[in-house]
């Protein structure tokens, strides 16, 4: 018996070893691997790939930002979600998506030269504030009279627009202009996204649609609402 013991302990040493070979395939240092896949693709890559931002992906696809969101970076992208431009509403989006400049200068207005975390975006608008605020007269006037501070808890980054865009935190919150960052800190090869939940308008561009009233502007058949309507605007002769 003893004998038999005796020879079958290299058969079983070989088979713990093949078991754990099968069991360490993946090496050690591969754990965690699949959290930074992000950190090898382009800004560009990553909005094509994440299926809440294909209306932003789609924008960017009708421009020439694509080919700059792949270049070297860094860059910081405030990225709005689908329900951001679902907002906006179908009319004012495809309108948008036909008039290439202005979709260019919006989504460009989106994008910040430079890497902001949003531990960078609150640090900014701490320092701004204590830059300020340092206890002076105004502080107390503000306590005593119910002053707004909104404004001394504030920053600004310069985008690719040449416009700048406001930043700042409320509760917790990091605000850009009156986008909340809703997913933040998404690190990129070139760069970091944050998913907002508006879309960003330049200052002096209006991004509504007229909407037109067909029952109003078709003429009747015969003629006679369309008369009515004349006589409405062209004054009488006296």
């Amino acid at each position: 018996m003893c004998i038999l013991v005796l020879l079958a302990l290299p058969f079983t040493v070989t088979a713990a070893l093949v078991g754990d070979e099968d069991a360490t395939v993946t090496p050690d240092d591969a754990v965690g691997q699949a959290e930074n896949l992000t950190e090898d693709m382009a800004i560009a890559a990553y909005i094509d790939e994440d299926s809440d931002l294909t209306r932003f992906a789609e924008a960017i696809g009708v421009t020439d930002l694509y080919n700059t969101l792949t270049d070297e970076g860094p860059y910081t992208v405030f990225a709005p979600s689908n329900e951001a431009f679902d907002a906006l509403g179908n009319d004012t989006v495809d309108l948008l998506m036909n008039e290439t400049e202005n979709l260019t200068t919006v989504l460009h207005y989106h994008v910040v030269e430079g890497l902001y975390t949003t531990e960078n975006l609150t640090n900014m608008t701490v320092e701004q504030a204590e830059d300020q605020t340092d206890g002076g007269l105004m502080d107390i006037f503000n306590g005593l009279f119910g002053g707004d501070n909104k404004s001394e808890n504030m920053s600004t980054v310069q985008t690719l627009a040449g416009e700048d865009l406001n930043v700042s935190t409320t509760d917790g919150e990091i605000m850009i202009e009156d986008a909340v960052i809703t997913q933040g800190d998404i690190i990129v090869a070139n760069g970091v996204i944050h998913i907002i939940d508006r879309v960003l308008v330049p200052p002096g561009m209006n991004l509504t649609v007229e909407v037109v009233d067909e029952a109003a502007t078709t003429p009747a058949e015969t003629g006679e609402e369309t008369l009515a309507a004349a006589e409405v605007v062209i004054p009488a002769e006296e």
